[in-house]
């Protein structure tokens, strides 16, 4: 970790959007927001406390995170997207005496589970995971009623819940999405009190038919749209900025050049800056002579290649700047031109890739 690189992130940005998705789920339907990835690399540490009392439970990718959000003292609902079939025994084990749900994806994973189940004498929830159309994990659709039925009969295995997850819900063009949703729920049993869940970030915010009875909102819960396709705006905030210090702050002449391989050429007697930060931190190398940062709020541009750990700036039109000064690399205003979806829009990705690649060089620090 470099303490010189911080990401400060708004708590009150977090809650804010929670309350917007609430506002637009109604109160029959459960938010269960998704935290793999160190909250999308915006710190579960320090957004844990903010998200515990607002949600209806999380949603994590691996074991070990659900089992760390145990540690951390939280009692409720946990769905586990990836089947422990691979960890050990003891991790296995564990997720059934913490009352983890863990997901079933083939008969595999259900042996597994059962056997896990088996050991600690316990019952394991467990919910469906369907394939409707992603071509990812999940039975196929053709194949889940029987699946269905194998779990209800398999000893100390209880199936809560049934899910699918979308391929193309941010995208403009809707029918794959409804598609599938009509494919879901028309395997889904009659009569069974079972969750049903479906939507993402971009599904919540754009397409209420799929809410079903509990979503899954992922990038929206830190405030970004997952794409620039989606026709409503609900105005999330985003909650993370990113900051560090110059380190070195000097003159260059008229011609002179800037970084691996020269790419840039300082067409004036300039002023450039070193800030300590580079794609080793997560920051695109693709963002090399594209992105700018803020100092003092007037715009730095990146020059020459972005290295491993470091980078150069472009400060001979802001007055007085020095050594040490504040460098806001990445903006939690979303009009900012340095803003995680305009910086994803530079290096041609998306809003997921830019914060999932920040975070593990950085300390997070909880502003309010």
């Amino acid at each position: 970790m470099k303490n010189y690189l911080t990401a400060s992130i708004s708590g009150s940005a977090v809650r804010h959007n929670i309350a917007v998705l609430r506002s637009v789920i109604g109160v029959d339907v459960k938010l269960c927001p998704v935290v793999k990835d160190d909250c999308f690399g915006h710190g579960m540490d320090v957004l844990y406390p903010v998200l515990a009392d607002l949600v209806d439970g999380f949603a994590v990718a691996s074991p070990l995170e659900a089992l760390d959000l145990r540690n951390k003292g939280f009692e409720g609902f946990i769905l586990c997207f990836l089947s422990a079939y691979f960890d050990d025994f003891e991790v296995q084990n564990e997720l059934v005496r913490q009352g983890i749900t863990q997901t079933v994806m083939s008969k595999s994973a259900l042996a597994s589970i059962e056997a896990a189940a088996d050991r600690v004498n316990g019952t394991a929830r467990v919910h469906l995971k369907v394939d409707t159309g992603m071509g990812r994990l999940g039975v196929l659709a053709a194949q889940a009623s029987d699946m269905i039925k194998t779990i209800q009969e398999t000893d100390r295995i209880e199936l809560t819940g049934i899910y699918t997850h979308f391929a193309t819900a941010d995208e403009a063009d809707r029918d794959s999405v409804f598609s599938q949703l009509e494919l879901f729920k028309s395997i889904i049993p009659e009569g069974t009190e079972i969750t049903r869940h479906a939507a993402n970030s971009a599904a919540t915010i754009d397409l209420p038919d799929t809410y079903l009875d509990m979503v899954r909102p992922g990038i929206a819960v830190y405030g970004y749209n997952p794409s620039d396709q989606l026709r409503n705006q609900l105005g999330l905030k985003p909650c993370m900025s990113v900051l560090a210090k110059l380190i070195a702050v000097k003159h260059v002449p008229e011609g002179s050049r800037s970084g691996y391989g020269l790419t840039h050429e300082f067409h004036r007697d300039s002023r450039i800056g070193v800030a300590p930060i580079g794609y080793g931190d997560g920051y695109f190398r693709n963002l090399s002579n594209k992105a700018v940062v803020r100092i003092g709020g007037h715009e730095a541009p990146v020059c020459g290649r972005v290295s491993m750990d470091q980078m150069t700036v472009d400060v001979t039109d802001i007055p007085g700047v020095q050594a040490g000064d504040e460098v806001e690399v990445i903006s939690s205003d979303s009009n900012a031109p340095n803003c995680v979806e305009n910086l994803a829009r530079l290096a041609d990705t998306i809003p997921y890739e830019i914060t999932c690649h920040l975070g593990h060089n950085m300390r997070h620090v909880l502003i309010d």
